[in-house]
């Protein structure tokens, strides 16, 4: 469970996989690496299946996970690591949580760089999508093989093999939504931004998904040794310059008829509005509504405070921060008061 799930309908997710060995250079989740050490440490499909259960059964749920459980939220499979790594060849971890979802009659999401692993278990996905559990959410971002070759050190599917994938299973009727995370500000341009769009139209794809680096010093120095300005990066990776281009990205999705997912509710300005139930840009059967996605929209239809917070409140999350939220302007973060 995501400790800042206050930013984040979808803040359920299982791991198949404690480390990525495919360790892309712009991942700032490798960071962890220092404190969890290398070890792959695949997670116990048996376990895994064990606690959904238990969870839906749960009648007197009291952490934020036990009531995510209980309420059945859809879950991300893949949040700090890929689920289809190379890695799932040799142990079929996912293969398995799949199945255990599949048999709970439990919704989720698979976000993956790794199409053609995932595409071993096309059983699985057609028979999770005939009963409408499953989305795929494949990662491509603006830098399409440029970023393949430099970023993802060419270790996961290749760009145009992936978008031909996409393709097949849109027109199968599987519900996808590409994930462009990162958008590198001084690394990418709107340009980029744009190709990418018209290339994910040309196969069906409705819905992408921005948002800018995540940049701590672990990545700096990833970026930094494989030769890219990491001054012009951090420079236009500010508020300041980000609000500027990601204005330019917003309006060419609009242009291009592009629905866009976008977690940066304060740099999108108050008048923008998301088109979906999640910031990823996917409407997910069953989302997480005590965040700031849902928060903004009930505001921009001139909602109240505590009726947002009655309406939306569902034991998931803290539920003094979404009061901090709402009605305060705490320095620790930003707040919907920060949105003009």
């Amino acid at each position: 469970m995501r400790g800042d799930c206050a930013y984040c309908p979808l803040p359920l997710s299982i791991d198949a996989y404690w480390n990525c060995l495919t360790d892309c250079h712009h991942c700032y989740l490798r960071r962890l690496n220092q404190i969890w050490g290398m070890d792959l440490r695949p997670a116990d499909p048996e376990d895994v299946k064990r606690r959904l259960f238990n969870g839906m059964r749960n009648k007197e749920p009291k952490s934020s996970l036990a009531w995510a459980l209980y309420h059945k939220k859809t879950i991300r499979l893949g949040n700090k690591t890929d689920p289809y790594q190379d890695a799932e060849h040799k142990f079929h971890i996912s293969r398995k949580i799949q199945q255990a979802l599949i048999r709970l009659k439990w919704t989720y999401v698979i976000q993956t760089r790794f199409l053609s692993n995932l595409e071993l278990d096309e059983p699985l996905v057609w028979g999770a999508n005939l009963h409408h559990l499953i989305q795929v959410m494949p990662v491509i971002s603006p830098g399409a093989e440029k970023d393949w070759e430099i970023l993802e050190r060419q270790r996961t599917t290749p760009i145009p093999q992936r978008l031909k994938i996409i393709c097949r299973w849109i027109r199968h009727g599987i519900d996808i939504g590409v994930n462009g995370e990162p958008f590198i500000p001084g690394y990418h341009t709107p340009k980029d931004f744009q190709d990418m769009i018209r290339r994910l139209k040309s196969v069906g794809v409705k819905s992408y998904n921005t948002y800018n680096l995540h940049f701590n010093d672990y990545v700096a120095k990833r970026l930094h040794g494989i030769g890219l300005d990491i001054e012009r990066i951090w420079h236009y990776n500010q508020d300041a310059q980000w609000k500027v281009i990601l204005k330019e990205l917003l309006d060419t999705a609009k242009k291009e008829d592009m629905r866009l997912g976008c977690p940066d509710f304060v740099n999108t300005g108050w008048k923008w509005k998301e088109q979906a139930n999640t910031c990823c840009g996917l409407n997910v059967p069953n989302p997480s509504r005590f965040n700031t996605h849902y928060w903004k929209k009930r505001i921009q239809n001139g909602g109240k405070p505590d009726r947002i917070l009655e309406r939306t409140w569902e034991g998931i999350g803290d539920k003094s921060v979404g009061e901090k939220i709402l009605h305060e302007k705490p320095c620790a973060f930003y707040t919907m008061g920060d949105v003009e």
